[in-house]
């Protein structure tokens, strides 16, 4: 799947629940999702032929997402948090994640696993 094609993945996902959740939910899990791969990508010393594997599961209560990359190993929780500085136009990617995401990571043998991890609405969002 190409970056591009998150907001529809995560869309279709979404069918089950309420409308109202569902356009609640869909902008700040689409950002997320995004912002994570495009930090991959840039910064993960990727192969030539290198995908980024997208799942999701999806409760009542809260959205998962992971993404399993063979890049480099890189664990966010050692990243330093960005203050905002007017004159910085780009490094805030690790930033906008930890403001819509509990996020969560692991090296599994030669792999990244990222987990994103959002509360929707509980019960009633469905």
């Amino acid at each position: 799947m190409a970056t591009r094609q998150i907001g529809g993945w995560l869309a279709a996902s979404f069918s089950e629940l309420t409308p109202a959740v569902a356009s609640s939910v869909l902008p700040r899990a689409e950002l997320a999702v995004h912002e994570a791969c495009m930090n991959v990508i840039e910064h993960a010393g990727l192969p030539a032929d290198a995908t980024i594997e997208l799942s999701l599961e999806l409760s009542p209560a809260q959205l998962t997402v992971r993404l399993v990359d063979p890049g480099e190993a890189f664990d966010p929780a050692r990243a330093a948090v960005l203050t905002a500085d007017p004159l910085r136009e780009r490094g805030y990617g690790l930033t906008i994640i930890r403001s819509l995401a509990a996020m969560s990571y692991r090296r599994v043998g030669t792999t990244n696993e990222l987990e994103l991890r959002m509360e929707i609405g509980g019960e009633d969002a469905r």
